[in-house]
């Protein structure tokens, strides 16, 4: 499934912004990308109020390519399934949201990228 375009419209073109309240394995959190990496995890709400991102109202974030889905750390590519606030999940690759049409990974349970782990 694609992206929704009132999605892509809250991510600015300099590829910094949160993903705010991402439910990772630990709980809720918010989530700075930045420069296609995952560069902060911090509490959810502990976000700046004013900072550029998507609300993503508890959906799930995990890593691309683990399988089931790995935990999310500092450090990391951004290269993320993101479960937007609609219930859609869909890719992100070095921190940009893929618009091209896709299997939605929690209807199937595989990755929509074929790997098939």
């Amino acid at each position: 499934m694609s992206a929704p375009t009132c999605c892509l419209a809250r991510i600015p073109a300099n590829g910094k912004f949160w993903l705010k309240n991402a439910r990772v394995p630990d709980g809720l959190r918010d989530i700075r990308i930045e420069d296609g990496r995952v560069r902060a995890l911090v509490p959810a709400g502990e976000s700046p109020c004013c900072a550029p991102g998507l609300d993503l109202d508890g959906g799930m974030v995990r890593r691309i390519g683990d399988g089931d889905g790995g935990a999310v750390a500092a450090g990391d590519p951004a290269d993320l399934w993101v479960t937007l606030c609609g219930g859609r999940t869909v890719a992100m690759r070095a921190g940009r949201l893929e618009t091209a049409d896709r299997r939605d990974v929690a209807a199937t349970g595989d990755p929509a990228d074929g790997s098939g782990h």
